[in-house]
């Protein structure tokens, strides 16, 4: 089923994936070579000793920043679609080193978009934003990673804009888009990832400690936000699309949870619904939504799996990563079909995603 997906769009194209040994792109290669993709990668760091090794890809070692060393990736691989995923998105790192989120964000998106655009070969590209963006009041006063994040977004803006596209002498404008997912939960093992951090706590046999539990946020499972930057980047592939930037959220499914209720659902899913948690942190905590609407009248796309059915798939990546990377490839791998299937059943009453 998973083939079948966005109209056969992905067979036999090229595609680049940027931060590919990263959470959104571990996922996000894997999927496309089940799509029938030609996947490349590019990224500065090693793969994860406990994420899936890649199958069939071909990578390209260097940082995001390097405008030459991109360029020279894009002019040897020759890529159709560029998924542009890679930055950094750890908020708390971001307090600690402005700069470096700046760079990997901001200066990152710029040298991807301007190699790009220099690219003859590449039809569209597709930058991943966040709901953390909102916009900057009189004050002044932003934390360092949304900060960087609306500066993504203008950027994309910039070379989006028609003149950036005349400019650079290309035969037909390069097609940008912008998606933003929630906040995604899944297989990950990053700095302040929720379920990676309760579970390292399991593991370490310490409570689970939340700095905020009361914050909601617009959880979803990141195959969700994988397949909101797929359906993106197939509509641009065949066309130009009515808006440049979708969100891609989640209203109905994992949205008005806090924190706590996410936690505790995910320590039954677990097998240790009993496990001590402590709070760090006091107050309601801050609420952040995010739809769908857009993306659902345009390319025909919805989130697909609930809250309920997000945790326990994680849980099971989680399980599955204790057993050895050939257990964990197998469940990464299952899970990819299974969504696919559910997302055949769901797009189509939705409208399948748009490809002409």
């Amino acid at each position: 089923m998973s083939g079948e997906l966005y109209g056969g769009r992905y067979a036999g194209r090229r595609v680049l994936v940027t931060g590919h040994t990263g959470f959104l792109g571990s996922w996000a290669v894997r999927w496309l070579s089940v799509l029938g993709a030609q996947v490349a990668g590019y990224s500065r760091g090693q793969r994860a000793a406990e994420t899936p090794a890649d199958p069939g890809l071909r990578a390209f070692a260097g940082d995001i920043a390097d405008a030459g060393c991109l360029s020279a990736a894009l002019a040897a691989f020759r890529p159709e679609i560029v998924l542009h995923l890679a930055g950094s998105t750890v908020v708390a790192a971001g307090f600690r080193d402005p700069a470096a989120t700046f760079r990997s964000n901001v200066a990152g998106t710029t040298a991807m978009l301007d190699a790009a655009t220099r690219q003859p070969s590449v039809r569209c590209v597709v930058v991943m934003g966040t709901p953390a963006v909102t916009h900057l009041g009189d004050d002044l006063q932003l934390g360092p990673y949304p900060a960087s994040k609306l500066a993504v977004e203008a950027c994309v803006a910039a070379y989006a804009h028609v003149r950036t596209q005349q400019e650079a002498g290309r035969a037909e404008p390069l097609r940008i888009g912008l998606a933003r997912p929630g906040v995604m939960i899944g297989g990950d093992w990053a700095e302040g990832r929720l379920l990676a951090d309760v579970v390292r706590a399991i593991r370490d046999g310490q409570p689970v400690t939340l700095g905020a539990p009361g914050a909601v946020r617009p959880w979803q499972h990141v195959l969700d936000g994988v397949s909101g930057a797929l359906a993106l980047a197939a509509r641009l592939e065949a066309g130009p699309a009515p808006r440049r930037r979708y969100d891609f959220g989640c209203v109905g499914h994992g949205a008005g949870v806090s924190v706590e209720n996410v936690v505790g659902g995910f320590l039954a899913a677990y097998g240790v619904p009993g496990w001590p948690v402590r709070t760090a942190g006091g107050g309601a905590g801050d609420r952040v939504e995010l739809g769908f609407a857009a993306a659902q009248a345009d390319l025909g796309w919805r989130p697909v799996w609930d809250l309920s059915r997000a945790l326990t798939a994680c849980a099971a990546w989680y399980q599955a990563a204790q057993a050895g990377p050939g257990a964990l490839a197998a469940t990464t791998d299952d899970q990819i079909t299974a969504y696919a299937a559910d997302a055949g059943h769901a797009w189509a009453d939705a409208g399948e995603p748009a490809t002409t």
